[in-house]
Protein backbone atom coordinates (compact mmCIF):
# COMPACT_ATOMS: atom_id res chain seq x y z
CA UNK A 1 0.00 0.00 0.00
CA UNK A 2 1.26 3.56 -0.75
CA UNK A 3 0.47 5.57 2.04
CA UNK A 4 1.14 8.95 0.33
CA UNK A 5 -0.84 8.82 -2.71
CA UNK A 6 -4.15 7.08 -0.42
CA UNK A 7 -3.26 9.96 1.49
CA UNK A 8 -3.36 12.64 -1.18
CA UNK A 9 -6.72 10.46 -2.92
CA UNK A 10 -8.17 10.94 0.70
CA UNK A 11 -7.83 14.51 0.71
CA UNK A 12 -8.71 14.99 -2.67
CA UNK A 13 -12.28 12.88 -1.94
CA UNK A 14 -13.15 15.20 0.63
CA UNK A 15 -12.41 18.38 -0.64
CA UNK A 16 -14.55 17.40 -3.90
CA UNK A 17 -17.18 16.56 -1.50
CA UNK A 18 -17.54 19.28 0.72
CA UNK A 19 -20.31 20.34 -1.50
CA UNK A 20 -22.25 17.76 -0.75
CA UNK A 21 -21.28 16.03 2.47
CA UNK A 22 -24.00 17.21 4.55
CA UNK A 23 -26.49 15.98 2.11
CA UNK A 24 -25.07 12.47 2.99
CA UNK A 25 -23.61 12.71 6.09
CA UNK A 26 -26.39 14.66 8.33
CA UNK A 27 -28.74 11.06 7.75
CA UNK A 28 -26.19 8.95 8.28
CA UNK A 29 -25.53 10.64 11.29
CA UNK A 30 -28.66 11.28 12.42
CA UNK A 31 -30.00 7.82 14.56
CA UNK A 32 -26.75 8.09 16.31
CA UNK A 33 -26.72 11.80 17.28
CA UNK A 34 -28.80 11.46 20.22
CA UNK A 35 -26.22 9.10 22.33
CA UNK A 36 -22.90 10.91 20.80
CA UNK A 37 -24.20 14.21 21.70
CA UNK A 38 -25.23 13.12 25.21
CA UNK A 39 -22.24 12.30 25.84
CA UNK A 40 -20.38 15.03 24.82
CA UNK A 41 -22.53 16.91 27.00
CA UNK A 42 -21.91 15.58 30.01
CA UNK A 43 -18.10 15.30 28.94
CA UNK A 44 -15.42 17.48 30.24
CA UNK A 45 -14.52 19.81 26.91
CA UNK A 46 -14.66 23.28 28.39
CA UNK A 47 -12.01 26.38 28.30
CA UNK A 48 -9.74 26.71 25.24
CA UNK A 49 -10.67 23.62 22.56
CA UNK A 50 -9.25 22.48 19.72
CA UNK A 51 -11.08 20.66 16.90
CA UNK A 52 -9.49 18.41 14.63
CA UNK A 53 -10.82 17.44 11.38
CA UNK A 54 -14.20 19.81 11.82
CA UNK A 55 -15.71 19.02 8.03
CA UNK A 56 -18.49 21.45 7.67
CA UNK A 57 -18.89 22.02 11.16
CA UNK A 58 -21.48 19.45 12.43
CA UNK A 59 -20.09 18.78 15.77
CA UNK A 60 -18.09 22.80 15.86
CA UNK A 61 -21.80 24.29 16.04
CA UNK A 62 -21.88 21.91 19.67
CA UNK A 63 -18.76 22.72 20.45
CA UNK A 64 -18.41 26.15 20.26
CA UNK A 65 -21.23 26.74 22.60
CA UNK A 66 -19.42 25.05 25.65
CA UNK A 67 -15.84 26.49 25.01
CA UNK A 68 -14.01 29.95 25.82
CA UNK A 69 -12.41 29.55 22.78
CA UNK A 70 -12.46 27.10 19.51
CA UNK A 71 -10.19 26.70 17.18
CA UNK A 72 -10.82 24.37 14.27
CA UNK A 73 -8.08 23.01 12.09
CA UNK A 74 -8.96 20.85 9.07
CA UNK A 75 -6.81 19.98 5.84
CA UNK A 76 -9.56 20.87 3.28
CA UNK A 77 -10.24 24.35 1.87
CA UNK A 78 -12.76 23.69 0.61
CA UNK A 79 -14.67 22.15 3.88
CA UNK A 80 -13.81 24.92 5.94
CA UNK A 81 -15.50 27.35 3.41
CA UNK A 82 -18.55 25.53 3.72
CA UNK A 83 -18.22 25.27 7.62
CA UNK A 84 -17.68 29.14 7.62
CA UNK A 85 -20.64 30.39 5.79
CA UNK A 86 -22.99 28.10 8.40
CA UNK A 87 -22.43 31.42 10.81
CA UNK A 88 -21.08 29.23 13.71
CA UNK A 89 -20.06 31.61 15.73
CA UNK A 90 -16.41 32.40 17.50
CA UNK A 91 -14.12 29.63 15.63
CA UNK A 92 -10.95 30.47 14.58
CA UNK A 93 -10.59 28.01 11.12
CA UNK A 94 -7.09 26.76 10.19
CA UNK A 95 -6.26 25.02 7.08
CA UNK A 96 -3.69 22.38 7.30
CA UNK A 97 -2.40 19.14 6.53
CA UNK A 98 -3.27 16.63 9.79
CA UNK A 99 -0.96 14.59 8.95
CA UNK A 100 1.90 17.58 8.91
CA UNK A 101 0.24 19.99 11.20
CA UNK A 102 1.91 21.08 14.79
CA UNK A 103 0.19 22.33 16.96
CA UNK A 104 0.88 25.97 17.30
CA UNK A 105 -0.13 26.31 21.56
CA UNK A 106 -1.74 24.57 23.87
CA UNK A 107 -5.64 23.95 24.96
CA UNK A 108 -7.51 22.70 27.79
CA UNK A 109 -9.21 20.10 25.47
CA UNK A 110 -8.91 18.37 21.86
CA UNK A 111 -11.79 16.81 20.10
CA UNK A 112 -12.03 15.11 16.84
CA UNK A 113 -15.06 12.76 15.01
CA UNK A 114 -14.60 10.29 12.04
CA UNK A 115 -11.40 11.33 11.50
CA UNK A 116 -9.46 8.75 13.60
CA UNK A 117 -10.86 5.60 10.97
CA UNK A 118 -8.85 8.02 8.65
CA UNK A 119 -5.69 8.20 9.61
CA UNK A 120 -3.59 4.86 8.73
CA UNK A 121 -2.38 2.71 11.12
CA UNK A 122 1.41 3.34 10.78
CA UNK A 123 0.25 7.10 10.93
CA UNK A 124 -1.29 6.32 14.04
CA UNK A 125 1.57 7.20 16.94
CA UNK A 126 2.62 9.96 15.37
CA UNK A 127 -0.73 11.07 15.25
CA UNK A 128 -1.28 10.58 18.98
CA UNK A 129 1.83 12.59 19.97
CA UNK A 130 0.80 15.51 18.15
CA UNK A 131 -2.47 15.27 20.15
CA UNK A 132 -0.24 14.89 23.32
CA UNK A 133 1.87 18.20 22.70
CA UNK A 134 -1.64 20.00 21.94
CA UNK A 135 -3.08 19.50 25.51
CA UNK A 136 -2.21 21.82 28.39
CA UNK A 137 -1.51 19.29 31.87
CA UNK A 138 -5.00 17.84 32.85
CA UNK A 139 -6.54 17.95 29.19
CA UNK A 140 -8.67 15.81 27.83
CA UNK A 141 -9.15 14.18 23.94
CA UNK A 142 -12.81 13.48 23.59
CA UNK A 143 -13.63 11.52 20.17
CA UNK A 144 -16.55 9.79 17.68
CA UNK A 145 -15.74 7.30 14.90
CA UNK A 146 -17.13 4.05 13.67
CA UNK A 147 -17.28 0.30 14.85
CA UNK A 148 -16.56 -2.38 12.78
CA UNK A 149 -20.28 -2.48 12.43
CA UNK A 150 -20.33 0.08 9.98
CA UNK A 151 -18.19 -1.44 7.27
CA UNK A 152 -21.38 -3.04 5.81
CA UNK A 153 -22.18 0.39 4.56
CA UNK A 154 -18.95 0.81 2.77
CA UNK A 155 -17.58 -0.50 -0.74
CA UNK A 156 -14.56 -2.67 0.28
CA UNK A 157 -11.08 -1.40 -1.79
CA UNK A 158 -9.79 -4.96 -3.16
CA UNK A 159 -6.66 -3.57 -3.50
CA UNK A 160 -6.68 -3.18 0.73
CA UNK A 161 -9.51 -4.62 2.03
CA UNK A 162 -8.30 -4.32 5.42
CA UNK A 163 -7.32 -0.40 5.20
CA UNK A 164 -8.63 1.11 2.63
CA UNK A 165 -13.00 1.60 1.35
CA UNK A 166 -14.02 3.03 -2.04
CA UNK A 167 -16.37 6.19 -2.23
CA UNK A 168 -18.12 8.07 -4.58
CA UNK A 169 -19.22 11.43 -5.84
CA UNK A 170 -23.10 12.46 -6.77
CA UNK A 171 -21.26 12.54 -10.07
CA UNK A 172 -20.28 9.45 -9.71
CA UNK A 173 -16.44 9.96 -9.54
CA UNK A 174 -14.91 7.13 -7.03
CA UNK A 175 -11.54 7.86 -4.86
CA UNK A 176 -10.05 5.26 -2.52
CA UNK A 177 -9.77 6.45 1.12
CA UNK A 178 -8.47 5.46 4.27
CA UNK A 179 -10.82 3.65 6.55
CA UNK A 180 -9.85 1.49 9.84
CA UNK A 181 -12.62 0.13 11.89
CA UNK A 182 -11.55 0.10 15.12
CA UNK A 183 -13.46 -1.95 17.97
CA UNK A 184 -13.25 -0.14 21.28
CA UNK A 185 -11.32 -2.54 23.21
CA UNK A 186 -8.64 -2.79 20.52
CA UNK A 187 -8.36 1.05 20.34
CA UNK A 188 -8.79 1.10 23.93
CA UNK A 189 -5.41 -0.91 23.87
CA UNK A 190 -3.35 0.76 21.58
CA UNK A 191 -3.96 4.24 23.16
CA UNK A 192 -2.48 2.68 26.54
CA UNK A 193 0.83 1.31 24.90
CA UNK A 194 1.27 4.99 23.91
CA UNK A 195 0.84 6.55 27.91
CA UNK A 196 -3.03 6.93 27.65
CA UNK A 197 -5.62 6.33 30.23
CA UNK A 198 -8.83 6.33 28.20
CA UNK A 199 -12.04 4.72 27.98
CA UNK A 200 -13.75 3.93 24.46
CA UNK A 201 -17.49 2.91 24.70
CA UNK A 202 -20.01 2.02 21.94
CA UNK A 203 -22.55 4.67 22.77
CA UNK A 204 -24.63 3.88 19.68
CA UNK A 205 -25.07 1.11 17.05
CA UNK A 206 -21.82 1.31 15.57
CA UNK A 207 -20.24 4.10 16.92
CA UNK A 208 -18.48 4.73 20.04
CA UNK A 209 -16.99 7.46 22.01
CA UNK A 210 -14.05 8.07 23.62
CA UNK A 211 -12.27 10.18 26.33
CA UNK A 212 -8.31 9.97 26.96
CA UNK A 213 -5.78 11.44 28.94
CA UNK A 214 -2.18 11.10 29.63
CA UNK A 215 -1.72 8.26 31.91
CA UNK A 216 1.02 9.94 34.02
CA UNK A 217 -1.29 12.65 34.83
CA UNK A 218 -4.14 10.38 36.00
CA UNK A 219 -2.29 8.16 38.59
CA UNK A 220 -2.95 5.03 35.79
CA UNK A 221 1.04 5.44 34.76
CA UNK A 222 4.50 5.38 35.14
Amino acid sequence: MNIENLVATQQEYYDERAVEYDDTFVPYQEAASPALLERLATGELSGDVLELAPGTGYWTRHLVKRCASLTAVDGSASMIEVARAKGLGDVEFIQADLFEWQPHRQFDGVFFAHWLAHVPLDYFDDFWARVAKALKPGGVVEFVDVTPLERIGEVEDQKDPEHAVVRSLADGREFRIVKIFFEPAELERRLAALGWDCSVEEAAPGFFYGRARRAAETGSGE
